[in-house]
């Protein structure tokens, strides 16, 4: 029995769907073993195939949090794992609605209607750090190495498309000028399975966090995550001073987040960082 699992088999975890307007999500609720120590978090999933590659790691931080005493609401935003819609019809606009809901979900389930944390990692991190911008609710961010230039990432996305083409057709048939005039028109370009449309596209590309002062007040903890001697990035650093109260630290792992040699059941050097800074708080 892995070390996660020997400490979590007490736990209480309910699946459970909940509205948001016409649709339903899908979530896992991780109540808190033994005494309840009056923290609550919604963990934001990232982007795409991302979701899928950090679906193991967010289980396990999920089931350490509930061990020490925490609620957990994890989540499939619309179009994403088993809640209702189209991925296709997402945007960012949704996404930030989906995770309003999530908060109204476990702030009825855990009766803690202020202070709730928001956890993300990559695009995950950027949506919650957007939504602590518009709750009064949230008291806490958690940003694991989040994307700050969403122009940037959305190009990303489109290079995945481009590397696609290349293996199947030995050739580019439509560069990214021609996929965003696509989108624009009302096609959607297949991003490793994932049908992105214009709405979405236009919206993450629009977002960058180092814009402008933050007006969430409550304590962040931004976290890099690369290689043994890496330095701080200049976005990162940039992000940090958007907050009254940010603490930046960088940590070694591997990116989990994509399809690597290892499989990532836990994250130990980020989980480590993260627990620590959770309980100084």
């Amino acid at each position: 029995m892995d070390p996660v699992s020997a400490i979590t088999t007490s736990a209480v975890e309910t699946p459970m769907f909940f509205g948001n307007g016409a649709y339903r999500l899908f979530g896992i609720e991780h109540q808190p073993v033994g005494a309840p120590t009056g923290a609550a978090w919604v963990f934001c999933h990232p982007f795409a195939e991302e979701k899928l590659w950090a679906q193991r790691v967010y289980v396990s931080f999920a089931r350490m949090l509930a061990a020490r005493g925490a609620w957990v609401l994890r989540f499939d935003a619309m179009g994403n794992g088993d809640s209702e819609g189209q991925f296709s019809t997402a945007s960012v606009d949704t996404m930030l609605s989906d995770i309003d809901s999530a908060i109204c979900r476990l702030e009825q389930s855990s009766g803690i209607s202020r202070g709730i944390g928001l956890l993300g990692l990559r695009f995950g991190a950027t949506l919650a750090a957007l939504a602590a911008e518009r709750s009064s609710k949230v008291g806490k961010l958690v940003l694991w190495e989040p994307v700050v230039d969403g122009g940037k990432y959305m190009q990303e996305m489109l290079r995945i498309n481009l590397t696609t083409q290349s293996a199947v057709y030995k050739e580019i048939r439509h560069n990214r000028e021609a996929l965003v005039r696509m989108m624009r028109e009302g096609a959607t370009v297949n991003i490793d399975g994932y049908e992105l449309a214009y709405p979405c596209y236009e919206q993450a590309s629009a977002v960058n966090l180092k814009e402008g002062r933050k007006r969430f007040a409550g304590p962040s903890l931004i976290v890099q995550v690369g290689k043994d001697g890496q330095p701080l990035h200049s976005d990162l650093e940039a992000l940090q001073e958007t907050y009254p109260v940010a603490d930046l630290q960088g940590i070694v792992e591997e990116p989990f987040w994509k399809e690597i040699k290892r499989w990532y059941w836990a994250a130990p050097n980020l989980f480590e960082i993260t627990l620590a800074w959770m309980a100084a708080r």
